[in-house]
């Protein structure tokens, strides 16, 4: 075995007792009574809350018509809540994801979507460097930040640490390492211990990120067969380059610890409600329920999430529930991850305070038809690739040899039967909405990027350390 895998079996452990060490705390903290009392704490404003689960596609749901019971909570969440069936995510990887998500601009502007990489592979010399958010962009932290609310923002570092540029707004901001347990214990100990003002709180983590979570009881939930098939950085590379086969019983078993990791998730969200609704915080607080991509499991030839941009990876979960909502509706209309934040500020009685290309889905939410929303998603990764979808029919394009393909989606939905050869028309009409796309797109980035310089940060050993864990490093 070598020392890589020996430290990356032991950050594995370390990040488990981590786990266990804070719920102990978790438990002592939540029981100080002398922490609870709501009177001080009053206020008219609606709470924020913010939970993206990396990694997590809807199509391994329950409520969006998966056929294992991954997500009980997250199911009766979305009966009760505000639930959308079609959103699609603006990257297939978490940094410019998580870009868009805050800022709700395409990657194409804000410029995060950057390292260095060539295919999905990060070189010695070019992981040491990587773009981050330049502090020309302003988050919707920023915005609540402004009209008075207390910020805060936890997450399992890597591509979430500080050091990238999504501290900007934030009051509190905690890279720890650990996963949603620790991350809600965290940010319950620091509302409890706010004043009286409203709070916008954004939890951010990393439990069904590949590698796919091993531990016992979640390992078995799913898992009918154990593979000694290792998936790791180098046999993902070599399965999505076409030279390495995978057996069926390895998907199966990475698959099956997938879905153990998302129910594992599911039980925090779970037990995160719980304490909300204990602490009397529940009721006036906007929940936010997303991801940043999904995950792919060879429905075309890929595994994990970074080398393509079909709907396993781009089709994300979306779940709103809170004061002032027209609860118990689904949305069927297409909406996108940069449509977010603009809806809490909306929501809130708030407005953007700099340019944005995501649209308030508050007309929506009341039942009002606003029909489908163009939805753009890009990444450098694999030669460069942008897809574009209009609600039905969904077109990608890979820029390093100019192929394109084209579903439709309502009567394809797992995009088996490329369209574009047979309809040179619709083709057209869809190579035509992506230019006036890149049009707009490209003027809204001239307008932020007057001047060219770009920021970048070198990444240092913690932060290295987390995203070989997580597989993007070797």
């Amino acid at each position: 075995m070598s020392m890589s895998i020996i430290q990356r079996h032991l950050r594995r452990r370390l990040w488990w007792v981590k786990e266990a060490r804070y719920e102990a705390q978790r438990y002592r903290f939540l029981a100080d009574k002398t922490l609870h009392p709501r009177a001080r704490r009053t206020h008219d404003s609606p709470n924020v809350l913010v939970v993206s689960l990396d990694s997590v596609a809807a199509c391994h749901l329950g409520c969006y018509g998966y056929g294992r019971p991954t997500s009980p909570n997250l199911d009766r969440l979305a009966e009760r809540g505000i639930f959308f069936e079609n959103t699609r995510t603006q990257a297939n990887w978490t940094k410019p994801a998580l870009a868009s998500l805050l800022t709700s601009l395409y990657p194409s502007v804000h410029r995060t979507d950057s390292q260095g990489e060539t295919g999905d592979r990060v070189d010695q010399a070019a992981r040491q460097k990587a773009n981050v958010l330049d502090e020309r962009f302003r988050t919707a932290a920023q915005d609540f930040q402004d009209a008075g609310y207390a910020t805060a923002a936890v997450s399992n570092g890597g591509y979430t640490h500080s050091c990238f540029g999504w501290a900007r707004g934030f009051d509190y901001y905690e890279n720890r390492g650990g996963g949603l347990k620790s991350c809600q214990y965290r940010l319950l100990r620091w509302i409890l211990q706010q004043p009286a003002k409203p709070f916008f709180a954004w939890i951010h983590a990393w439990d069904a990120h590949f590698p796919y979570l091993d531990r016992p009881p979640y390992n078995r939930l799913f898992v009918n067969r154990r593979s000694d098939f290792v998936l790791n950085s180098a046999t993902r590379h070599e399965i999505n380059q076409g030279r390495q086969a995978m057996e069926i019983t390895a998907l199966e078993f990475q698959r099956g610890l997938f879905d153990g990791a998302i129910n594992y998730l599911d039980k925090q969200i779970g037990s995160l409600l719980h304490e909300l609704e204990r602490l009397d915080l529940l009721a006036n607080t906007l929940l936010v329920i997303t991801a940043d991509h999904g995950e792919a499991f060879l429905e075309h030839q890929f595994v994990e999430h970074t080398e393509c941009l079909y709907d396993e990876v781009l089709r994300v979960p979306l779940i709103f529930t809170g004061p002032g909502l027209n609860l118990g509706r689904r949305i069927r209309e297409q909406v996108r991850s940069i449509d977010i934040m603009p809806t809490l500020l909306d929501l809130c009685g708030l407005s953007p305070k700099s340019e944005i290309q995501g649209t308030s889905l508050v007309n929506r939410i009341q039942g009002k038809p606003s029909g489908d929303s163009l939805a753009v998603s890009e990444t450098e990764r694999g030669g460069g690739q942008t897809a574009l979808c209009d609600g039905r029919f969904k077109m990608i394009v890979r820029k390093s040899d100019h192929r394109v393909e084209l579903y439709d989606l309502e009567h394809d939905p797992g995009e088996k039967q490329d369209l574009a050869a047979g309809c040179p028309e619709l083709k057209t009409i869809m190579e035509a909405q992506l230019v006036s796309w890149e049009s707009q797109t490209m003027a809204c980035a001239q307008r932020y990027w007057q001047e060219a310089s770009e920021q970048s940060v070198e990444l240092d050993a913690e932060v290295v350390g987390r995203l070989t864990d997580l597989g993007y490093l070797e």
